[in-house]
């Protein structure tokens, strides 16, 4: 009978466990949405179809589910987030590899004549959390990190 009750009880627990794992992530648009909220972001002009990220960055459509963000067009700060659910694992890895390749550009244009922003842009990083990836070039980009790790479901 302690058998049973255990066995059961251990279905139970591992059910519930699977559960939790199968929960889905908050839409990019939602979490983009309490982002402009939480830190003040007005001036960036915002991503609106997957053409944009082809422009800025060369992802190709067909590697992006999800997608949320925005670029800063000022020509001076070099705010951008980005935040992009793919469609599979190679396409994360080449959509990290242009986030990073915009990423380097953006240090090397701000290097000699904008330190401040150079600085900015030097402590961002582009981070892959299974399919999502993700680049914020903010002075806020820590904090934002952090928020949008907890709303994908991904470890801080």
């Amino acid at each position: 009978m302690k058998r049973i009750i255990c066995v059961i009880a251990l279905v139970a627990i591992l059910a519930a466990s699977l559960c939790a794992c199968g929960s889905s992530a908050k839409p990019l648009s939602d979490i983009f949405s309490e982002m402009k909220t939480t830190y003040n972001i007005t001036d960036l002009v915002e991503f609106t179809d997957a053409a944009d990220l082809n422009r800025f960055y060369g992802i190709a459509a067909e590697d992006v589910k999800e997608f949320a963000g925005g670029i800063n067009n000022s020509g001076v700060d070099m705010e951008e987030i980005v935040m992009i659910q793919a469609t599979g694992k190679d396409a994360a890895d080449r959509i990290a590899e242009a986030l990073n390749n915009r990423r380097d550009s953006k240090l090397n244009e701000t290097k000699n004549y904008n330190p401040e922003q150079y600085v900015i842009v030097e402590n961002s990083s582009v981070d892959i959390d299974n399919n999502y990836v993700s680049l914020f070039i903010s002075e806020n980009s820590g904090a934002m990190k952090a928020d949008y790790k907890k709303a994908i479901g991904a470890a801080s």
